[in-house]
């Protein structure tokens, strides 16, 4: 067998392990001190998507005195018996995050939330984003996620400034071809 078809037969045996559906479950626990108002929530598409919908509202300036992390559990049986995660980011200032991390969501996410934040604008002014039925994308994962119920949770503070917000976004991922 020439290397050729074995790399073609070795390629086509791994896709589809590597490939995933994912679903929007639920978007809860928006809570700040006063920083951020959200009126989102994910709501069905049609019976094989969900997207989220509603706007965010920043009410202050966010900048380098903020510090943000973002927490990762799964629950691999989707019964919300949750394990922590160790895929995380954080602790890390907020402009640090714009620089280093955002872009590489940004563009899965700007067609959706158009006044959304740019990478590397640091100091973010107060805005309304509004969320026009976002569907998240499988790409802004990584490639070899397990399935199951996973929960993120978006925490960022200052100390500084005596604020904070805290945020839980629940989704789903299923093996592609689930659907």
């Amino acid at each position: 067998m020439s290397p050729a078809i074995v790399i073609l037969l070795t390629v086509a045996a791994i896709a589809p392990v590597s490939s995933v559906q994912t679903m929007l479950d639920s978007f809860s626990y928006c809570n700040s001190s006063g920083m951020v108002e959200c009126s989102a929530r994910v709501r069905k598409v049609n019976r094989t998507t969900a997207a989220l919908y509603g706007k965010f509202v920043l009410n202050t300036d966010i900048d380098s005195s903020f510090n943000g992390a973002v927490e990762v559990h799964h629950s691999p049986l989707g019964n919300n018996q949750f394990n922590r995660y160790p895929m995380k980011i954080g602790p890390i200032g907020f402009c640090e995050f714009l620089n280093d991390f955002w872009g590489d969501y940004y563009d899965s996410i700007v067609p959706y939330m158009p006044n959304i934040m740019k990478p590397r604008e640091c100091p973010v002014s107060p805005r309304t984003i509004p969320i026009n039925d976002w569907i998240m994308d499988p790409k802004m994962l990584p490639k070899y996620v397990p399935t199951g119920l996973w929960k993120v949770i978006t925490m960022l503070k200052s100390e500084q400034k005596k604020q904070f917000y805290v945020m839980e976004l629940i989704f789903k991922v299923y093996d592609d071809g689930y659907f």
